[in-house]
């Protein structure tokens, strides 16, 4: 972590895991998890989620099928690892079944770049703030499991976009 206190960092990250609350709050399915598993801050977020007790499902095949099969169940929000071109596929998707966008973090070697809605703006903060271990902090949002600093088992910023979308 850049120079933070782990008191600074779990503030920022009870503060967005509140903001979020509000769009899971109506529903009652967990939140779905998606990653890219060829990448490397996917894969990081899928084993992050996986050892906190939930799942991450990896995007394969037809996406347009699948986000139609996974978008049935209703979940509440969606938290998501992947690359651009999924981002906007499969966000594409999802606002059509009713979602919309509230956050979108861009990794890559300059650092994290964050864009979000007026209720995205404590994930914005939190992705500043855990650097490079962002896509375990993102799990541990994600599933409402803050509670401890994950230490990120590379110090460099994968190349990745990660994106919250909540039903409107």
């Amino acid at each position: 972590m850049s120079g933070l206190s782990r008191r600074g960092f779990l503030a920022s990250a009870a503060g967005a895991s509140a903001a979020l609350a509000g769009g899971r709050a109506d529903g009652a399915t967990l939140p779905l998890l998606l990653h890219d598993p060829e990448l490397s801050a996917g894969r990081r977020f899928a084993a992050r989620a996986h050892y906190l007790g939930g799942q991450a499902v990896a995007l394969e095949g037809d996406r347009v099928r699948q986000m139609r099969a996974l978008l049935a169940i209703s979940p509440a929000a969606i938290f998501a690892v992947t690359r651009r071109s999924d981002e906007l596929l499969v966000g594409e998707i999802a606002a059509e079944a009713g979602y919309r966008r509230v956050a979108l973090v861009r990794h890559d070697r300059g650092g994290v770049t964050a864009k979000r809605a007026l209720d995205g703006a404590a994930v914005a903060r939190l992705a500043h703030l855990s650097g490079a271990a962002w896509p375990e902090a993102f799990a541990e949002l994600a599933l409402d499991k803050i509670g401890e600093c994950a230490v990120a088992p590379d110090s460099r910023v994968m190349p990745a976009f990660s994106w919250v979308m909540i039903r409107k």
